[in-house]
């Protein structure tokens, strides 16, 4: 008995050390893990879980594996999420934490942002596939093509018709539009 309870310890500390030091989360990491890991990052108790309630929301909604306290990733790429009471989202856990007055696409990918001026959550795309944009994301926004320089990425309607697409890789628009969009095609 005594031993698990040690054993138990260390493993909760372990895990602890990895979130805390920017560590990647694994697909059975528990959500007071993640709680823990916002808290560390400085948000109240409330605020860690109003974030949590949010990711809560999203993985209902649209599925995906929760990695971080506010980042959710799917099979094609990652949604990062804000802080409460932030307008950029950003990785926790990184030096410098400090957030982003730009945008934080990943290169390679194409990131769409829910918000204008690449506030709000960050969805990042990689494959050369058909990707459903995140539902909730019906106005406004703004996106960053930075695949491959030249590379275009393209937008489609909820029946896979071409919308249009960015200008070569690397471009962003600071104000777009989601209406409209169902799906996005990285290539």
């Amino acid at each position: 008995m005594r031993t698990r309870r040690i054993s138990t310890a260390l493993a909760a500390g372990a895990l602890a050390a990895g979130l805390f030091t920017g560590g990647v989360a694994s697909a059975h990491t528990s959500p007071s893990a993640f709680r823990a890991q916002a808290v560390a990052a400085g948000l109240t108790a409330k605020e860690a879980t109003a974030l949590q309630n949010g990711v809560d929301a999203i993985l209902a909604r649209d599925g995906g594996r929760q990695t971080a306290a506010n980042e959710i990733r799917y099979t094609d790429g990652r949604l990062l999420l804000p802080l409460p009471g932030e307008k950029y989202a950003r990785e926790l856990g990184l030096s410098g934490d400090a957030p982003a007055a730009a945008h934080t696409c990943t290169p390679g990918a194409l990131c769409g942002y829910s918000g204008s001026q690449y506030t709000g959550a960050e969805r990042e795309w990689f494959s050369c596939a058909f990707h459903k944009k995140p539902s909730d994301w019906t106005s406004g926004g703004s996106w960053y093509n930075n695949q491959t320089p030249g590379r275009v990425g393209n937008w489609y309607d909820a029946n896979k018709r071409w919308l249009g697409s960015t200008p070569p890789a690397p471009y962003g628009t600071k104000y777009g539009q989601w209406r409209g969009v169902g799906y996005v095609k990285p290539c």
